[in-house]
C-alpha cells in the first residue's frame, strides 16, 4: 500500500511540475533568459572573453526548464515513483567498467575452491564466505548453503527466480531511459514552438526577436543533445552491462546448484 501510494504520488507530482515547467518556461522574462544576450544587454559581457561570452549564449534557462524539466516530469509520469528512483540510481553502473571476463575467472577459481571443501564434507567458513568477490554469489552461498534455510530440490528454483528478477528490474531500467531519450527531442520541440509564438508575438526591437529565437533553437539543440548524447548512450551501456552480469549470474546459479549437491569440482 506504502509503494501504491507513492507512486500515485509520483504521477500526481509528474502532471504538476510538467505543468509548472512549461508554464515558467513560457512566462519567465525573455531578456534574463539567455545568459549571453542579458550580459550584452548590461554592458558586462565587455569585462568577460569573447569565447566565454560565445559559449554562454548556448546556456537558455526558459530552454533548460522547458527541455530538462518536461522530460523529467514525463517520466514520473509514464513510471512508477519507486522504479523511476531506482533508475535514476543505477547511473553510476554505466560509469562502471565492465569487468565480466576477469569476474568469470574468478568466479570459475571460487567455485572450485568451495566446492572441494564442500565436497570433501569441510565446513565453509566465514573466511570462505568474505572471499567470494561476487555478491550474488556470496549471498547465496551464504543464506541457502551454509545456514541451510531451504531445501535442496527448492534451490534451484529460488536462484532462477532471482535471476529473473535482476533481468527485469534491468529491463525496467533501459526502458526508462530510452522513454527519456524518446520524450526530450519532442520536448525541444514543444520548446521551439514556444519560441516562435513569442518571435511572433514581439512587435519590439530586434533584440527581443533574438532572445525569442534563442529559445525556439536552444530547446531544439537540447533536446537532441539530451537524447542522443546522454540518455540513449547510456540506455544502451546498461543493456550491455544487463548482458554481460546475466552470463556471471547464470554462471554463478550452476555453480551453487553444483556446490549445494556436493558434486566433485
Amino acid at each position: 500500500m506504502k509503494q501504491s501510494g507513492a507512486d500515485r504520488l509520483g504521477t500526481l507530482i509528474g502532471f504538476v511540475s510538467g505543468a509548472f515547467f512549461i508554464l515558467v518556461g513560457i512566462l519567465f522574462p525573455a531578456e534574463f533568459s539567455n545568459v549571453a544576450l542579458f550580459l550584452e544587454s548590461t554592458g558586462a559581457a565587455e569585462d568577460i572573453n569573447k569565447y566565454i561570452v560565445q559559449i554562454l549564449r548556448f546556456l537558455d534557462i526558459k530552454s533548460f526548464l522547458i527541455v530538462f524539466g518536461g522530460t523529467l516530469s514525463a517520466t514520473f509520469v509514464a513510471f512508477p515513483y519507486t522504479k523511476t528512483i531506482r533508475c535514476f540510481k543505477s547511473i553510476p553502473k554505466v560509469f562502471a567498467a565492465d569487468h565480466a571476463e576477469e569476474a568469470t575467472h574468478e568466479i570459475y577459481e571460487q567455485s572450485k575452491l568451495i566446492a572441494e571443501k564442500r565436497f570433501s564434507g569441510k565446513r565453509i567458513t566465514n573466511d570462505d564466505l568474505s572471499s567470494l568477490q561476487n555478491p550474488f554469489m556470496r549471498r547465496w552461498i551464504e543464506g541457502l548453503i551454509v545456514r541451510e534455510q531451504v531445501e535442496e530440490e527448492s534451490l534451484s528454483q529460488i536462484l532462477e527466480a532471482e535471476v529473473k528478477m535482476y533481468e527485469q528490474r534491468a529491463d525496467e531500467e533501459i526502458e526508462i531511459f530510452d522513454f527519456m531519450g524518446t520524450a526530450a527531442p519532442a520536448f525541444g520541440m514543444v520548446g521551439t514552438i514556444v519560441g516562435l509564438v513569442l518571435m511572433l508575438a514581439e512587435t519590439g526591437s530586434i533584440r527581443a526577436v533574438m532572445q525569442a529565437m534563442s529559445i525556439a533553437m536552444l530547446t531544439t539543440l537540447y533536446g537532441v543533445i539530451l537524447s542522443n548524447m546522454i540518455l540513449l548512450p547510456i540506455a544502451s551501456k546498461r543493456k550491455q552491462l544487463k548482458e554481460s552480469n546475466l552470463i556471471l549470474l547464470e554462471m554463478v546459479r550452476e555453480s551453487v546448484n553444483r556446490i549445494a549437491r556436493r558434486e566433485a569440482p
